[in-house]
């Protein structure tokens, strides 16, 4: 069966073939879109969603389990799947999601701060002079012109976030989102589809049971 995933973001929809082992690029007819949606972007026909259709491979602990995003179910999975024990998911995308899944494959639960195009339209939208500026790695907390100032200051946010964050679980850490290519040696292993991949093996572990 040529099963295709869709991820309808906040800002963007992903979508993949998966052939059972990894992802690909979608190419040619899909016998199944099965997918998880939180942004307003349109499913493929028949598309079976997460939460709806189908439950999470993680078993869902928040005290209120109604609130957590589909987004964030389907990367806990994802990184359940290939840790087979305790992780932390540091999701970099419209938002910072750093979320902790225990060691019986249980949602604890998690953060969720702006992401760095957030703080950096927040500073320009709301302040008479300071510029939009591009996310970027900074290695140094000290700019020396304006922009430079406002990029360390997003940098080392999230930096500090994620470190501090992490700090406090155990497990292996994953990095995912269209940021997390940054700061790629804050994480144990970084994988671009977590979310696709945790909505195909929740997908093909309930089709199975």
């Amino acid at each position: 069966m040529r099963l295709g995933v869709v991820d309808v973001g906040n800002s963007r929809t992903k979508r993949a073939l998966f052939d059972g082992t990894r992802l690909r690029p979608v190419r040619g007819c899909v016998d199944l879109w099965v997918g998880a949606r939180v942004g307003k972007g349109p499913l493929p026909r028949g598309c079976l969603l997460l939460g709806r259709d189908f439950p999470p491979l993680v078993r869902n602990s928040a005290l209120r389990p109604e609130t957590v995003g589909a987004d964030r179910l389907a990367q806990a999975s994802g990184a359940w799947a290939r840790a087979g024990g305790a992780c932390v998911i540091v999701s970099m995308g419209t938002a910072i999601t750093i979320d902790v899944v225990g060691a019986r494959g249980e949602f604890k639960g998690g953060l969720i701060a702006p992401g760095l195009r957030l703080m950096s339209r927040a500073l320009h939208d709301h302040t008479a002079l300071l510029p939009a500026v591009e996310p970027a790695r900074r290695r140094s907390a000290l700019g020396r012109h304006t922009r430079g100032a406002i990029e360390a200051g997003i940098s080392f946010a999230a930096e500090g976030l994620i470190r501090a964050a992490v700090a406090q679980h155990r497990g292996r850490v994953f990095g995912t989102g269209g940021d997390a290519p940054l700061f790629r040696d804050l994480f144990d292993e970084l994988v671009p589809g977590l979310g696709l991949e945790g909505i195909a093996r929740s997908y093909l572990c309930w089709r199975s049971s």
